[in-house]
């Protein structure tokens, strides 16, 4: 097998939000076909045995990033356990994978969950022309580059110049739920716990609504979809939202709206939710990356209602009719579109499930990076 240290220098376990499960599961599925290390931060508490070893190297200061005295003790995790190849999540430790290959000759790949620099434009960050020029520096260092859609690959391989033969997509995976829940006792469940009547359309967001990009999505909500759905239904209607982290000022606003909307805060099952109720909208209109809640709602077969920004990177050959888009601000077509009914019931193809699997995407990556040291 081959033996791979990963660099994850963050929290990560226990996988709570998109991007922590996202992290958790490429290790846990890569785990299954390498010998691999995860090089981590103190704070990380797994809540069971990992098929990797977890290495709780890093402090949580965030001066980790730029401390060059970590350099010392990978170095001598490379030679003491020869290690074939380094894998770094995110390109921000990059400068240390360039100075470890330096000094032991293992070569690095990264796998990035989004384009930094664009994502932090979109933003507003002064500062992203700097992430940029450092993002492409670690990319054409490294021997590979993951990307977490084929949109984004095709953007960094133009916008960084790198060779289409380093170049490659290890996504964002799914485990999708063994069975599907009763979707009439759960959605019983939902009009009891918030006082709904029977014959409500119930639609959900969810998210780690202390990020901007998430907490943008539940202003469009409360600005633009709430108005516009005032004045094109007379069906009752409720739109539950999800996720620690919202602010005072959004749920005030919430509040104002006589129960159309509702914050419940954070639910610890995110799937009974997803289950009861009948159909899932994505108003995000920034950021990067491939957006993890729509994909966790198409796991749970629920129609999903999103942003072109929202369905960013998204294989959507795969999603049939069950991931329907509108233009970013196009809000008048997006309402029209949670109206439409007709395919809630529909399942999802099993090309999603197929392209999505945690195995596949795996095991697809494993192939890669056998190759480099081969």
């Amino acid at each position: 097998m081959i033996r791979i240290l990963e660099i994850a220098p963050y929290k990560y376990l226990p996988a709570r939000t998109g991007g922590e499960i996202g992290i958790a599961d490429f290790a846990t599925y890569l785990g299954r076909y390498s010998e691999l290390t995860v090089a981590s931060v103190t704070a990380n508490k797994p809540e069971g045995p990992l098929p990797y070893q977890l290495w709780k190297l890093f402090r949580d200061s965030r001066f980790r990033y730029l401390n060059p005295f970590y350099i010392g003790p990978l170095k001598q995790a490379i030679r003491n356990q020869q290690i074939d190849l380094l894998l770094i999540e995110h390109p921000y430790m990059g400068w240390m994978a360039v100075w470890l290959q330096a000094l032991t000759g293992c070569s690095f790949v990264i796998h990035s969950r989004n384009i930094e620099g664009l994502r932090f434009k979109t933003m507003g960050k002064k500062w992203w022309l700097l992430l940029q020029a450092y993002e492409k520096w670690v990319h054409r260092k490294a021997a590979f580059s993951f990307f977490i859609s084929q949109d984004d690959a095709e953007e960094a391989t133009s916008r960084y110049n790198l060779d289409p033969k380093k170049v490659g997509v290890a996504t964002h995976g799914i485990t999708p739920p063994v069975t599907i829940p009763d979707k009439q006792m759960l959605r019983q469940q939902l009009i009891r716990d918030h006082q709904l009547p029977a014959d409500v359309v119930i639609y959900t967001f969810n998210g780690a609504l202390g990020y901007l990009p998430n907490q943008q999505a539940v202003r469009m909500i409360t600005d633009k979809i709430y108005p516009l759905l005032e004045q094109r239904t007379n069906r009752p209607y409720v739109i539950l939202i999800s996720g620690k982290g919202l602010s005072a000022d959004v749920v005030e606003k919430i509040n104002q709206t006589n129960g159309k909307i509702i914050y419940t805060g954070f639910v610890p099952s995110i799937g009974d939710y997803l289950a009861g109720s009948d159909m899932f909208i994505n108003p995000v209109v920034e950021g990067g990356g491939v957006k993890t809640k729509v994909l966790e709602a198409l796991a749970w077969q629920k129609t999903v209602v999103s942003t072109a920004s929202g369905a960013l990177g998204i294989h959507t050959a795969v999603c049939g009719s069950k991931l329907k888009i509108a233009g970013d601000d196009q809000w008048e077509d997006f309402i029209a579109l949670m109206l439409d009914l007709r395919d809630i019931d529909m399942e999802v193809p099993s090309a999603y499930f197929e392209y999505y699997s945690n195995d596949n995407i795996a095991r697809s990556a494993i192939a890669v990076m056998q190759s480099l040291v081969h």
